[in-house]
């Protein structure tokens, strides 16, 4: 991912908080994906614990659930980007058009996504 794409993709985050897409909190996320309510996208930042990541990315997700770890995103950034302190995971509904504006950036981008 370039700068300028990182950018971009930061602030699309941050857009996608306001408008009450994001998932965020390992509770949530863990809720969420136990609900039954449909797949996610679970996107970790590059310093995530390997504990959370484990946690929440299981060895084998279900089939429909994307997992993306962001190379050039810390924790930090990420958090910032959606007004915290920090936030090591964050998740959307793949139905989500933010869901869908966030691949389709990290295809573009050459991200690897399981």
């Amino acid at each position: 991912m370039t700068e300028d794409g990182k950018r971009a993709f930061l602030r699309k985050l941050g857009l996608s908080r306001k408008a009450g897409e994001v998932v965020v909190g390992q509770d949530r996320i863990r809720a969420a994906l136990s609900s039954g309510r449909g797949p996610l996208l679970l996107l970790f930042a590059n310093d995530a614990s390997p504990s959370v990541v484990k946690r929440l990315a299981p060895a084998e997700p279900r089939r429909s659930d994307r997992v993306v770890r962001l190379e050039l995103v810390s924790r930090e950034e990420l958090g910032a980007a959606l007004g915290l302190s920090g936030a090591q995971v964050v998740g959307f509904f793949l139905t989500s058009r933010f869901a869908e504006m966030l691949l389709e950036d990290l295809r573009r981008e050459g991200d690897v996504i399981e």
